[in-house]
């Protein structure tokens, strides 16, 4: 998709860090979720990698513990956004094309939060992304080494 065709408040709004609220059909749950974009430059990539947050604190935890290296967790005092504690499990990645990405957001069914998640927390995502023996090659290779 040439950058021209991108919607102007996408183009200027998306970067890896920045925060969107939606619904996913690829999830267990209905309810939206926050999303938060990995790709080192998800505008020239064509596909969005995004991680997805949950307040399943717990359970991805359980899921997850032989890996723990792989989860990072984001406190509502550290990530505003948040009304409670929660975790991403960067072993599940959901990737979007840009265009479909682009056609939601048009229609408002993505929504952009106005702040980005701080710089360190980005690094957390980097690391445990690349700490995954679940992702594939070539969805790390989309994401900024740590």
């Amino acid at each position: 998709m040439a950058g021209a065709a991108i919607d102007l408040k996408l183009r200027l709004t998306l970067r890896e860090g920045s925060i969107y609220y939606f619904e996913e059909r690829h999830l267990s749950s209905p309810d939206p979720h926050y999303f938060i974009v990995v790709n080192s430059d998800p505008l020239t990539q064509q596909v969005l990698v995004l991680s997805v947050v949950t307040s399943q604190v717990e359970n991805v935890k359980l899921r997850r513990k032989a890996c723990p290296e792989t989860l990072v967790e984001l406190a509502p005092d550290i990530f505003d956004v948040l009304k409670k504690p929660s975790i991403v499990d960067c072993n599940d990645l959901k990737q979007i094309p840009l265009a479909e990405f682009n056609v939601r957001f048009v229609r408002k069914e993505i929504h952009y939060f106005d702040k980005d998640l701080p710089a360190a927390l980005r690094r957390a995502l980097r690391k445990a992304i690349h700490a995954s023996i679940i992702v594939p090659a070539e969805v790390k290779a989309l994401v900024a080494n740590p």
